[in-house]
Order: structure tokens, then C-alpha cells, then sequence
């Protein structure tokens, strides 16, 4: 009967979770049943612009845009914002910019998407980032990831692990 139920609640997309203990220490081990999803997508090549007050490179950019290439996605050019207004993103842009205060100390980025009302298609979005976290591994890939229009994935050592500890550069499902 239970097993019946586990494959019912995996059929179901429920998270699943697996705790093992270890020296009175609970670990929560977490992994995903289905697919990653995406909530809206790019009808156009979006350009990205990085502010430079927020320590993201040209260089670190482009590693980031590579990873999401070799899934299939396409990106224009990419190029430094020296201007004191680089913080709203024109139609068909990715911004990188420091974070406006709405952001806890606990994330190190954050991302928003804005979307065509009519298609539901992303028009340009806006990743927000503390200079301290603009070298860490990954981050950016994961916030391009949600500028693509990625949810949050709880699979483990998943790039769009909520969880930059349990994240990794698994790209199940991510797929253009």
C-alpha cells in the first residue's frame, strides 16, 4: 500500500525527501520528482548589460552566457553599463544590478522577469546582485537561469537549486 502511494505522490510532482542522521544532526536531503519548469520564455535574443558597481565582469558574464548556450539558448551582446541610470532595463535586456533593497541578506541575487501581457513572453528582466557574491560559482548562471524564465528545481547539485549549497551545474530538463 505504501509503495502505491509513493508512486502516486510521485506522479504527482510532490517533493520527496530523505533524512538520514548522523551524529544527532538531521540532514534533509532533498530531490525532485518531474521535470524543471519554465514559466515564460524569450521571444527574442535578449542583450545583457551589466552594471559595474555590482563587481560582475565582462569576463564572468560570459562563462555564465556559455553554460546556457551549450543548452541551446541564444543571448545578443554583452557590454558594461557605466551610466548612473543602469538600473531599469530597456525592452529586451538583462540587466545586472545592485540590489534596490528588497532583497534579504540571506540571498546572495535575486531575479525579476517582466512579461508582454498579451504572450506571457519575457520583454526584459532584472538581476539583482551584492558585489560580495558577484565571483561565486554559479550564481549568475542560476540568475540567467531565472531570466530565461527557470523556476527554483530541488534537485540536488541542480543549477536551479534554491539552495546555492545544495546546487551544482546539473542541467536536467533545462534543455532549449
Amino acid at each position: 500500500m505504501w509503495r502505491f502511494l509513493l508512486l502516486f505522490l510521485s506522479c504527482l510532482g510532490v517533493q520527496q525527501y530523505a533524512m538520514t542522521n548522523v551524529n544527532e544532526i538531521t540532514i534533509l536531503d532533498t530531490f525532485a520528482v518531474g521535470r524543471p519548469m519554465q514559466k515564460a520564455v524569450w521571444k527574442t535574443k535578449p542583450i545583457i548589460k551589466m552594471c559595474d558597481s555590482t563587481g560582475v565582469t565582462i569576463f564572468r558574464t560570459q562563462k555564465a552566457i556559455k553554460y546556457w548556450e551549450m543548452l541551446g539558448y541564444e543571448v545578443g551582446d554583452a557590454y558594461m553599463g557605466y551610466s548612473i541610470n543602469c538600473m531599469e532595463p530597456r525592452y529586451g535586456e538583462i540587466i545586472i544590478t545592485l540590489p534596490e533593497g528588497n532583497i534579504d541578506d540571506d540571498h546572495m541575487a535575486a531575479t525579476k522577469i517582466y512579461t508582454e501581457k498579451i504572450t506571457g513572453n519575457i520583454v526584459k528582466a532584472k538581476i539583482f546582485i551584492y558585489p560580495k557574491d558577484a565571483t561565486r560559482a554559479r550564481v549568475i548562471e542560476h540568475e540567467l537561469g531565472h531570466a530565461f524564465g527557470w523556476m527554483h528545481h530541488r534537485q540536488k547539485y541542480h543549477i536551479m537549486h534554491p539552495n546555492w549549497h545544495l546546487g551544482g551545474y546539473d542541467s536536467a530538463g533545462l534543455r532549449k
